[in-house]
């Protein structure tokens, strides 16, 4: 496998469900006692792992049974051992603080997550007075998560497949969802129909939607920045080799290709530079 993904099935990230990676072999688990169980088997595969639920400083949140309590720990930091030797990506908020930080403490090699909430991505909330019809708050939050998550699969299996750091992972997908948003402003209600089947009217796009889309344009500038690695940015991902070798690459070129590797180069992690040479020659 190339990738071990958990997402789960909860309200307000449900839409997450629907990421697709063609090219890739990414496995999924939808509860964490799979998920955390078969990587706990796996220290010495060096796993990328992708987990998307929601998620607080402490740890990965699932829903709460309690009236008063919307969210309740769902892996927290008793459980960060079930990463060591692997590369995280959490597509949460707030995980990049102490969680992340737990994480790389116990093993982890690179932790790749939101230090702040990102729900205002999804969800908009305009101004009572504004009078934005409900359908399109609904409207428009889909085509953002529809575009979020087209964006993170391109990116993410771009990793999967060719040898580019984390660092650089996190600037692809930062790039290609701000620079997709930002293309909708200059497209057409007939366009966007076309491309992401949502129609809007002439009338509310020009009123409403450009409006809410520069609003969320806006929450990239402060989400964005704190999208951070902790631990090895420049980790690059083994199963790219795999992919260099169904390609017809020798041996040879792979080791020279991979020793050249400016990112490879400055990883500090010994263990995992070995077991990538390895990988080329086995």
């Amino acid at each position: 496998m190339d990738a071990i993904l958990l997402c789960m099935k909860k309200s307000g990230i449900l839409f997450f469900r629907k990421i697709k990676f063609p090219t890739t072999n990414v496995v999924r688990f939808h509860t964490k006692y799979n998920f955390l169980g078969l990587l706990e088997t796996r220290y010495d595969h060096f796993d990328n792992v992708l987990i998307m639920a929601h998620g607080g400083k402490h740890g990965i949140l699932t829903s709460s049974h309690y009236r008063d309590e919307k969210y309740a720990i769902y892996i927290d930091e008793n459980d960060a051992e079930a990463f060591k030797n692997d590369f995280v990506f959490a597509v949460s908020c707030l995980t990049a603080n102490q969680f992340g930080a737990r994480c790389v403490e116990k093993g982890t090699i690179a932790y790749l997550g939101y230090q702040v909430l990102i729900g205002c991505l999804f969800t908009a909330h305009p101004d009572s007075r504004s009078k934005v019809p409900a359908s399109l708050v609904t409207d428009i939050n889909t085509l953002v998560k529809h575009i979020f998550i087209e964006e993170l699969s391109a990116a993410y299996e771009e990793f999967l497949k060719t040898p580019i750091s984390v660092k650089v992972l996190r600037e692809r997908f930062a790039f290609g969802f701000e620079k997709r948003l930002s293309e909708l402003l200059n497209m057409s209600p007939e366009q966007i129909h076309q491309q992401y089947n949502i129609k809007i009217s002439d009338r509310l796009f020009r009123i409403f939607a450009i409006q809410m889309i520069l609003d969320v344009l806006s929450n990239l500038n402060d989400i964005l920045p704190k999208l951070v690695c902790l631990g090895e940015e420049n980790y690059i991902s083994s199963s790219y080799i795999k992919y260099r070798k169904a390609a017809g690459y020798s041996k040879e070129e792979i080791a020279e290709e991979l020793e050249s590797n400016p990112y490879f180069k400055e990883i500090k992690h010994s263990e995992y530079k070995q077991y990538l040479r390895d990988l080329v020659t086995c």
